[in-house]
């Protein structure tokens, strides 16, 4: 039961931010929208969001390597996959990246560095999100002022100057070239998820600038990260729709793409039921 309680806790979070902003909006709205989806858009929405875990291996492969992990492709990609189906029922991120890092520690790797390949994973992501809130800067005209001219350049640093300690302090053998593209890795996947945020608006008529989503989606995606809750969720639904609304996005709207966005999460880890039978057949 001890055990037990921490996830408990973080399922009673989910549910009750769930709860509270559902109770704040017209819901009725949000389900006559929801019955009108189109699918096509949908499905294309649902693209991204695998491509963005294939991508996250990538990473993932890349930023070990650094650290003396060797991790073959396929290997990457399954424990992603693993990681992300896994990710929907525990903390936030945080569980994803313990069960890809268990995968990859059975497969012989040594668990310290496998820890610190996810550590160096993570924070090259969180460095994305933050240096793509800066380079969006001059596009989201609508945000205030605070945030084009101290918190995006200021949090950008701060994940920059962690993610270079984090590495120096580990004695990463990293190039120039290899970070680079490990950032532009991060900043695509990123951008992916705000493609998807388009895609599923569009899916149900939602009148939606790109430039809305590039304002919420990222600050949405680290307020998700923290791991208060299950895979994010109620903590994703509360941010997009307290930082949409300010951006004229009805609260009702903002609610249906939220909650697409984790439906469409969910989907894309059904991969990982696959690599969880072969594995256990193996």
């Amino acid at each position: 039961m001890r055990r037990a309680l921490p996830l408990l806790l973080k399922l009673a979070v989910s549910v009750s931010v769930l709860v509270l902003v559902a109770a704040r909006v017209p819901f009725e709205e949000v389900v006559q929208r929801a019955r009108e989806g189109a699918p096509l858009y949908l499905l294309a929405a649902l693209l991204p969001v695998l491509l963005g875990v294939v991508l996250v291996a990538v990473r993932w492969r890349l930023v070990a390597a650094w650290l003396g992990v060797a991790i073959p492709i396929t290997l990457a990609v399954r424990a992603l996959f693993l990681g992300f189906l896994g990710g929907q029922v525990l903390p936030s991120a945080i569980g994803g990246d313990l069960v890809r890092g268990w995968l990859l520690a059975r497969h012989g790797a040594g668990l310290g560095r496998v820890v610190a390949s996810l550590v160096a994973d993570r924070l090259v992501g969180v460095f994305g999100v933050c240096l793509l809130l800066v380079l969006t800067t001059p596009v989201v005209r609508q945000l205030p002022a605070p945030y084009d001219s101290v918190l995006a350049p200021a949090a950008a640093l701060a994940s920059g100057t962690v993610l270079a300690a984090f590495l120096l302090v580990n004695r990463a053998a990293l190039r120039a070239g290899a970070l680079l593209v490990a950032v532009a890795l991060a900043l695509v996947i990123h951008a992916l998820n705000v493609a998807v945020a388009a895609l599923a608006a569009k899916a149900y008529g939602i009148d939606a600038s790109l430039d809305l989503w590039l304002a919420v989606i990222p600050l949405a995606v680290l307020a998700a990260a923290i791991p208060i809750s299950i895979n994010g969720w109620g903590v994703r639904e509360a941010a997009i729709v307290m930082l949409a609304v300010p951006l004229g996005l009805p609260a009702a709207q903002a609610l249906l793409v939220s909650l697409t966005l984790g439906v469409l999460n969910a989907l894309a880890s059904l991969p990982g039921v696959a690599v969880m039978l072969s594995g256990r057949r193996a």
